[in-house]
């Protein structure tokens, strides 16, 4: 019942009939006494927090009166923030201005500029930006003088797509700076991702006057769910705030989105849209538009996958051994779907049955060659 209020809140914009099944839902919630405090947290553990509050606030339901209030600091948390870390990078690129370093803004710091309504939408953990592998360095070291400071506990290898974070305190707020040379892990399912790739398709966006860049609409639809939903196995599952920043750029942007563009670098996109509408339904106009297959809903929808090697064996208690396997070569239908992208037919048994398997057969063979490793090595 969490999920699926909270999938339906994912998004900035509501409609009709996404607000019909939100105050279901809530009511339904409400009669049955369940625990409103477990919806907050969840709500701020998927980053939709802010965005739970402003459809309530829309639909003039009443929470008990803490939670209300506890709901409402948690926007107001948000977007004090977020006030700070724009003032914050609004000075970071001011120096890299001078100092002649191009960078582009990634995900929730370019996001809750140009998709959401408000700033105060988008929940973030740090600012990452984007920069080309000869200027980490000199960004890096542009930060320090800034009085920026690595963090000393963490365990970032020197050959990994970011630098270890990077910390300021700002008006009580630590404000965390992740510097990228590769957008994505460098992992054989993702692909390799500079700057280089995207700087002569960069989006400008305007911050504070200043004006900034960040992907385009198209690489940023495409980067968004690689992030998002095609995670190596072992990685967290995903979290509503990804669907919400997909479905809020879609449906804000479609009819300046560059569809063939789309097609012609992931022609599975329209797939993996077509299964969000039954975490939270698209309007008519975008269904029809972009040609979205809602015929048959999906078994499970809004589960991600849930078995090994995510959860690992020797941290699961004995009762639940067997439906960790069974998560594991049978994961929900809608993960499967978005994950490997084919809907139906014989190609989505060819993924249930030989692609999938295939893949957890390929973690457990690097998992015994490593222990393997470490055996010879101690």
């Amino acid at each position: 019942m969490i999920r699926k209020i909270l999938g339906l809140c994912s998004r900035d914009h509501g409609h009709p009939a996404m607000y019909e099944m939100l105050d279901r839902g809530l009511t339904d919630f409400k009669s049955r006494q369940l625990s409103w405090e477990s919806l907050l947290h969840v709500a701020e553990g998927h980053g939709v927090a802010p965005l739970l509050y402003k459809h309530l606030e829309y639909l003039g339901f009443t929470l008990p009166k803490s939670h209300h209030r506890i709901l409402r600091s948690l926007y107001q948390r948000s977007r004090l923030s977020n006030e700070i870390r724009y003032r914050a990078l609004n000075e970071i690129l001011g120096l890299y201005q001078q100092e002649k370093i191009d960078n582009l803004l990634v995900k929730g710091i370019a996001l809750a500029n140009f998709v959401y309504t408000s700033k105060s939408l988008r929940p973030m953990r740090d600012i990452d930006i984007l920069v080309r592998k000869k200027d980490l360095e000199k960004a890096k070291q542009a930060l320090l003088e800034m009085g920026y400071r690595e963090e000393q506990a963490h365990e970032i290898p020197e050959y990994y797509y970011h630098l270890p974070p990077l910390i300021k305190t700002i008006d009580g707020l630590p404000v965390t700076i992740e510097l990228h040379h590769n957008l994505l892990p460098l992992d054989p399912s993702y692909p390799h991702w500079p700057l280089e790739k995207s700087v002569d398709s960069a989006l400008p966006i305007t911050l504070n006057d200043f004006v900034a860049a960040s992907l385009s609409l198209e690489d940023n639809l495409y980067y968004l769910y690689l992030h998002g939903f095609r995670s190596p196995l072992t990685y967290e599952e995903f979290r509503f705030i990804h669907i919400a920043d997909i479905v809020s750029l879609t449906e804000k942007y479609y009819q300046r989105i560059n569809w063939e563009r789309v097609h012609a670098r992931f022609d599975g996109l329209p797939a993996i849209l077509s299964r969000f509408h039954f975490i939270t339904p698209w309007r008519d106009k975008i269904i029809s538009s972009l040609k979205l297959d809602i015929r048959r809903a999906p078994r499970r929808p809004g589960i991600g996958y849930r078995g090994w090697p995510r959860h690992k064996i020797n941290n699961t208690p004995l009762k639940k051994i067997v439906p960790l396997i069974f998560e594991t070569f049978y994961p929900s239908q809608w993960w499967t779907q978005i994950y490997y992208r084919p809907l139906n037919g014989i190609h989505y048994l060819k993924v249930r049955f030989f692609t999938h398997p295939r893949a957890v057969w390929r973690w457990f063979k690097a998992y015994v060659r490593q222990y393997f490793q470490k055996c010879s090595s101690a």
